[in-house]
């Protein structure tokens, strides 16, 4: 289980596999992966928010990513 981390962390990290951060449309910010056409909504209140390790197993699910991307 991976410990919680600053979005602005994750956003980077993610970054590196092409998906991106996206504010602006709809109530909650989401990171979207261009390609699959995937997409997954965060709560957000600002760049220092923290992600649970719960989301944190979503993303890794929903994206196909390794297992230990975030340790």
């Amino acid at each position: 289980m991976p410990k919680p981390l600053e979005l602005r962390k994750v956003a980077r990290i993610l970054k590196k596999y092409r998906i991106l951060y996206i504010t602006g449309k709809g109530r909650h910010p989401k990171f979207y992966d261009p390609e699959t056409l995937k997409s997954y909504p965060v709560k957000s209140h600002g760049k220092k928010t923290i992600v649970l390790p719960y989301a944190l197993n979503d993303l890794i699910d929903k994206f196909d990513l390794p297992g230990d991307i975030f340790e």
